[in-house]
């Protein structure tokens, strides 16, 4: 729902299942008790009258107050350009009053755009700093005029081994790690909506680079081959010429070489992330030319040699905790979704098992994961111990050729905010990789790293 106004706004009767936490300042004891807010950011876009452009990126505001019957709900959320807890001059952007519902969301018109990525992130190359980094906008959560506590729109590019000694000691498949869904399906620059089409081909709005730097680990790869490409348009890996294209389903989309790119970069800078690559379909130029996946093979190792670590082959089990990772030091996992390919390169890691319900609504598609995750140990593959969810929905061939659900970003918009909550509160336990379109819509970075907290302070209890 859109917010009309920039000063005080009466919250009308909008509520969803959404839940989760992000980087919390905390003052009284009543946030302890019942108070969360976080922002997310919209897959929705809105026409520009008389123009090709369109708005987006646009600001959500979402909550979870959990309130004891004898506190009472807090009663109104603001939302800054920067951290309240250290501004206090700093007037709100919006405010959102009569919290009526324990949990909610509310989109507002503040447009959020491509800003630069805080901690010297935004270069590729440059200096980095590791640990989460705000960027400019902060909601905060009051009662009666007392604020409570407030959280920002962050990245947390190091969060693996920040957690170092909390994490150290969990399997590789017991950890919950985010992901994205046809990670290479985004457009760079602004979107317009010339083409149609387009809203059934991009699945997430941010490119690879800035995947990761968020916090996201897991990579879905769709690759296509074109050998009739010509040379003009063919792109230079190093020093071989690549006709490989990220593709969604038979429809180029991305060079292959730049995620590559984004990828080696982001391991050289963020030295103890672990990152899975799945290369999972071979949709076009592929066939039965073996050939093809060796010459695919080739770029990889060439690009990405020092870094891959190799399966423990007929090795059963959640594989290596990420102190074995990290003392070896290789920390790149390639899975691939060709067997043969598989026997032929010690260090390709077998298919990777990817629960995908073919869902076109939010109740199928919650029923299907309901049962798939907590059937989580039949579903994995025996040997490779990691295995993805794909939480996200899935239009009919109908769908695309008359627009009947009106595009991908609606649909990740009428199941990302749930899916919060859901892992947050019943399927973290159980959930190995999350992939879900237009990432920044939900907050399951942030929860998977809570998760994985729990799930160690559970092991160690164990211990």
């Amino acid at each position: 729902m859109m917010l009309k106004g920039t000063t005080l706004v009466f919250l009308p009767l909008v509520c969803d299942i959404a839940c989760s936490r992000e980087r919390y300042f905390v003052i009284p004891a009543l946030a302890a008790q019942c108070g969360k807010v976080w922002l997310t950011v919209s897959s929705l876009w809105r026409p520009i009258a008389a123009s090709d452009k369109v708005v987006d990126a646009e600001l959500e505001v979402n909550w979870d107050l959990d309130c004891p019957s004898s506190t009472g709900y807090p009663d109104t959320i603001k939302v800054f350009t920067a951290d309240p807890a250290h501004n206090k001059t700093i007037k709100p952007k919006l405010t959102l009053t009569s919290l009526q519902y324990p949990r909610g969301y509310y989109r507002t018109n503040i447009t959020v755009g491509r800003p630069p990525l805080p901690g010297g992130w935004d270069t590729k190359d440059g200096a980095t700093l590791p640990g989460p980094h705000c960027l400019k906008h902060h909601a905060a959560l009051y009662k009666d005029g007392a604020f409570i506590v407030s959280s920002c729109l962050q990245i947390w590019p190091t969060w693996m081994y920040d957690l170092r000694r909390q994490l150290g000691r969990l399997p590789i498949g017991s950890l919950m790690i985010p992901g994205t869904h046809n990670s290479g399906c985004y457009k760079h620059g602004d979107l317009t909506r010339r083409d149609a089409f387009q809203r059934y081909l991009l699945t997430q709005d941010r490119d690879v680079w800035t995947q990761l730097v968020h916090g996201i680990r897991y990579l879905d790869i769709r690759v296509g081959y074109y050998p009739s490409i010509p040379n003009g348009t063919a792109i230079e890996v190093g020093n071989h010429i690549s006709r490989f294209w990220i593709n969604h389903d038979v429809i180029r989309i991305t060079p292959l070489s730049s995620i590559i790119k984004d990828v080696r970069n982001f391991l050289n800078v963020a030295r103890g992330e672990v990152v899975i690559m799945d290369f999972h379909r071979f949709p076009v130029g592929f066939g039965d030319r073996s050939n093809r996946h060796r010459r695919l093979a080739t770029i990889l190792w060439r690009e990405f040699e020092g870094l891959i670590l190799k399966p423990d082959r007929g090795v059963e089990g959640l594989g290596p905790t990420l102190n074995d990772i990290w003392t070896g030091g290789k920390r790149l996992i390639i899975c691939y979704g060709d067997q043969h390919t598989v026997n032929e390169y010690d260090w390709l890691w077998p298919t990777m098992s990817q629960a995908w319900g073919n869902q076109q609504t939010v109740e199928g598609l919650f029923k299907y994961l309901d049962e798939v995750i907590m059937g989580s140990k039949r579903f994995r593959n025996s040997q490779n111990p990691l295995w993805a969810v794909m939480a996200e929905l899935t239009p009919y061939p109908l769908d695309i050729l008359f627009n009947l659900s009106s595009g991908l970003r609606q649909m990740a918009d009428s199941v990302n905010r749930n899916l919060t909550f859901k892992f947050q509160e019943e399927w973290w336990k159980e959930t190995n990789v999350v992939a879900t379109d237009f990432f920044l819509g939900n907050n399951l970075i942030d929860v998977s790293i809570q998760s994985n907290i729990k799930k160690s302070n559970i092991a160690q209890w164990r211990l």
